[in-house]
């Protein structure tokens, strides 16, 4: 079965519009409406995730995995970052906020990577915490 994409070079954007709302909705998630975004990705999931287009559930399945797995590891790293070191320490909020700063920035510029692949009609996975695809 194969499916017919849009000629990229008269279509502005060939991608499935559900795999580009994935990717919209993990950045939103982390730069604009933390959680609100995050539950319209999960809702939008839920409701796609057997899509018949495989690069729209490809493009689900990352973000979506992508964004519990930073998410839990952006709260529960600088939590331990803070207990470990204390809130009166002026270095655990150093080394707290360049951690943060650092995986923050690293999962939004992923994101762009991942809606620039899902605006073009590409697959994406986020690297390390992206689930792997199963090809068999």
């Amino acid at each position: 079965m194969s499916l017919e994409r849009p000629d990229p070079l008269k279509h502005v954007m060939p991608g499935p519009p559900i795999a580009i709302a994935a990717e919209a909705l993990f950045l939103i998630n982390l730069m604009l409406l933390p959680g609100l975004a995050f539950l319209a990705l999960v809702v939008l999931y839920l409701k796609h995730r057997n899509d018949a287009d495989p690069l729209v559930r490809n493009h689900l399945r990352q973000t979506t995995i992508t964004c519990v797995w930073g998410g839990l590891l952006l709260v529960t790293i600088s939590v331990g970052i803070f207990l470990l070191g204390g809130f009166d320490n002026p270095w655990s909020w150093v080394i707290g906020v360049l951690y943060f700063t650092f995986v923050h920035s690293a999962l939004i510029l992923l994101g762009v990577a991942g809606l620039s692949r899902a605006i073009n009609g590409r697959t994406w996975r986020y690297p390390i915490l992206g689930p792997r695809e199963d090809h068999g």
